[in-house]
């Protein structure tokens, strides 16, 4: 199953099977796009729960494809990066990708 995750200045939209889940958050920044990384995976949680893109019965995690709509100018710094990967992989993803203006990163 594939998840799409676009984030937003404390907003995700969580899509997946043709239904989606707009959550909101404090865990933007005003530097970074995800400056506060519990509240954002719990942001990413909830929708994935709403949305039922995990389950305990089902034996393969979904692919979570991230998109940050804003604040990458000048694309994404390493740090940055491995926060979008642990935040899919702390909200349940067996596989994350970062897709930054069109391009996997």
């Amino acid at each position: 199953m594939e998840v799409k995750v676009d984030i937003y200045v404390n907003r995700m939209v969580v899509s997946t099977d043709g239904r989606s889940k707009t959550v909101t958050g404090e865990f933007s920044s005003q530097r970074l796009l995800v400056g506060g990384f519990n509240i954002a995976v719990a942001c990413l949680k909830t929708a994935v729960k709403e949305l039922n893109a995990t389950s305990f019965f089902t034996l393969r995690k979904p692919t979570f494809r991230i998109y940050p709509r804003e604040r990458t100018e000048g694309g994404l710094s390493e740090i940055e990066e491995r926060t979008l990967l642990e935040i899919g992989y702390s909200a349940g993803a067996g596989k994350v990708e970062i897709i930054v203006s069109g391009t996997a990163v």
